[in-house]
């Protein structure tokens, strides 16, 4: 394949990679997830290239087996960017498995879409938002659960101001 061919076949994958990452990422960014815009477009566009990279010397020289232990290693990879999204908050209340599931599905997604499965991809991406916006709002209503976003804004609200407790501690106490 010439270089001028490599870029035709790689931008057409680009694109749908981009999308469907973008997609995801206004997603979170809207509920102000740690993993936002840029994160899950970057998650999306180097799975399809890894995807794809086996294919990009001589398509008939590359073996199926070849793209699967690349799309293993991906997964494998990406449990790691997804583990680090995962925190413990106040004892054994544990956040972040949400962002780490998404990071999952997004590099997925690069995986079809470097598969060539763009428009499934760009589909798939499109039901999943639309259903996890659904059961946010189920969330609310049925569980009362207060938003991600809110719960942090709580959480600040309530901590003490450390600059305060500083101040306190070093002016002199009246007798």
């Amino acid at each position: 394949m010439s270089e001028l061919e490599v870029i035709h076949y790689v931008s057409a994958k680009m694109f749908f990679a981009v999308v469907c990452g973008a997609v995801i990422g206004v997603d979170r960014e809207l509920t102000r997830a740690p993993a936002g815009f840029k994160t899950h477009i970057l998650i999306c566009v180097g799975s399809m290239l890894f995807t794809v990279a086996p294919s990009l010397g001589d398509p008939a020289s590359t073996l199926p087996d070849e793209v699967g232990r690349v799309i293993a290693q991906i997964i494998s990879g990406v449990g790691f960017l997804g583990a680090g999204a995962i925190m413990r908050s106040n004892g054994s209340h544990v956040i972040g498995l949400t962002t780490a599931a998404w990071i999952w599905f997004t590099a997925a997604v690069g995986i079809l879409v470097g598969v060539g499965h763009g428009g499934s991809a760009l589909f798939i991406t499109s039901s999943l938002v639309a259903v996890i916006a659904g059961a946010r709002q189920i969330e609310r209503i049925i569980f009362k659960k207060v938003p991600y976003s809110s719960q942090r804004h709580l959480q600040a609200v309530d901590a003490p101001n450390q600059e305060d407790s500083v101040a306190d501690q070093s002016k002199p106490k009246a007798s």
